[in-house]
């Protein structure tokens, strides 16, 4: 970008609270610095979202970026315990509804604080549950983008199938149906989540669907978090679709590449990885995000399967409770790290010891795993991530699909198919052929983020299209 011609501009981003959504407009204000693509940037979110976002943004000079800490909604559904303010808090996903229902209540406080900014912002990136952001800036003449934290693939069949319903007339949930102009592709019902399942979806899931849609189909654009190379006829069926501009600008955590090494200690986990390198022994790391909670049974299951299994492995558990054997972690301790508190994802999948990741499939995962060059054990649980995880096993090949034992949607997967499953992607064969492939798409990924590269020339272009001159 030509910074004589014009000043560099000033841009707002408001993600939505949730770390899988903030995360990556982290890892783009980064990348925008980086590029030296924009001025300043202003973070908007609520005071305990906010320290997270600030420590995040640690290494890029305070005076080119501020956020602003706006008042959460109070009187929320009386399930949702006082102080929360993410979604990862949440004590069960089913409130994700009346949270997020009531976080357009927050506009006002967003427009009155976004009119104070002296020069207004030239372009807002927002978070696609964050639509009514889309009536403040129509108000100011501020252009918005949207960003679609959702891969090309997840998002193109969700459209498909709530505009064309395809799966009207399929006796059960189990029996395939072709989806309309992607004749290879076959889906069930069972690979889709409310309210995309129902061919005649209502209620107040639907009617939040669609007030997404609305607005966010009348923005300047959408922003997501891949490459063009990964997805292209996704991404082509959904311009001819949606008719707004796309921006693929990602992987976008390769933003962080270069920048953590200046800033951190070889932690004690990494130390830990050197070991096993050293002595030549696979780890397989094991995450399910920040909204994933196995039940007590899972659990034991997951826990003998790993054991059974004779590998090593790191098992982030967060705050869950764990229902083993008393003797299970003396066990397991010599060959394993089993932790609860918040790690660095990317820290550990590109460590060269990790040679496996057991994943829900979040699209964030994936991506960071591709970028890594780390086959997955697909273990999808809500939301898009059965859709994600049919493309990275059938489309990608970069990984093996987990399933229930009993072959249904929700059932418990038993010890010993995890067994199975972790060895065979540590040290079989397939495991094999589905690491060199996920190699490949590391390679692809970077070279889309290098300069000239796909997402390299989309993000400049997303920036010069769509801020205003002032």
């Amino acid at each position: 970008m030509d910074s004589c011609a014009s000043p560099l501009p000033h841009i707002a981003i408001f993600p939505f609270m949730s770390k899988g959504h903030t995360i990556p407009l982290i890892h783009l204000a980064h990348l925008l610095h980086h590029r030296h693509l924009v001025s300043h940037i202003t973070f908007f979110t609520t005071s305990r979202n906010a320290p997270f976002i600030r420590s995040s943004l640690s290494s890029i000079s305070t005076q080119s970026t501020s956020i602003i800490s706006l008042p959460f909604p109070d009187n929320l559904p009386p399930d949702i315990p006082a102080g929360v303010e993410s979604t990862d808090h949440l004590p069960s996903i089913d409130l994700f509804l009346p949270f997020v229902t009531a976080i357009p209540r927050m506009q006002p406080a967003f427009s009155q604080a976004i009119r104070q900014l002296s020069p207004l912002p030239s372009l807002l990136i927002s978070d696609g549950f964050l639509s009514w952001t889309h009536y403040v800036t129509t108000e100011l003449n501020i252009p918005r983008l949207v960003f679609n934290g959702m891969g090309g693939f997840a998002q193109t069949l969700a459209n498909i199938v709530s505009r064309d319903k395809p799966h009207a007339d399929v006796s059960s949930p189990d029996e395939p149906f072709t989806v309309p102009g992607f004749p290879h592709l076959s889906l069930t019902i069972a690979d889709l989540e409310p309210p995309f399942d129902d061919p005649d979806p209502k209620g107040p899931q639907w009617d939040f669907v669609l007030e997404q849609i609305v607005a966010n189909n009348s923005s300047r654009g959408f922003i997501m978090n891949s490459f063009y190379e990964l997805e292209s006829p996704y991404f082509n069926y959904m311009d001819s679709m949606i008719g707004v501009p796309g921006y693929r600008i990602g992987p976008l955590c390769l933003a962080r590449l270069g920048i953590d090494k200046k800033t951190k200690l070889l932690s004690p986990l990494v130390q830990w990885l050197d070991s096993r390198l050293k002595i030549n022994r696979p780890v397989v790391y094991v995450a399910f995000g920040t909204q994933i909670k196995l039940s007590s049974v899972q659990m034991k299951e997951l826990a003998t399967g790993l054991e059974r299994s004779g590998l090593d492995f790191i098992w982030i558990l967060r705050a869950q409770g764990c229902n083993w054997d008393d003797d299970f972690v003396e066990r397991v301790s010599h060959r394993c790290k089993l932790l609860k508190e918040w790690v660095d994802q990317m820290e550990i999948l590109a460590h060269k010891a990790v040679r496996g990741f057991m994943t829900h499939c979040g699209w964030n995962s994936i991506m960071e795993s591709l970028c890594a060059g780390v086959p997955v054990l697909a273990w999808p649980m809500m939301a898009d991530q059965r859709l994600n995880a049919k493309f990275v096993i059938e489309e990608l090949r970069m990984g093996l699909r987990v399933r229930a034992s009993d072959g249904t949607k929700h059932g418990l997967v038993k010890s010993e198919d995890i067994e199975r499953l972790v060895r065979e992607l540590l040290v079989g064969e397939e495991g094999m052929a589905v690491k060199k492939k996920a190699e490949e798409l590391a390679v692809a990924a970077r070279q889309a983020m290098s300069e000239g590269g796909s997402s390299y020339v989309a993000l400049e272009e997303m920036i010069l299209r769509n801020i205003n001159k002032r």
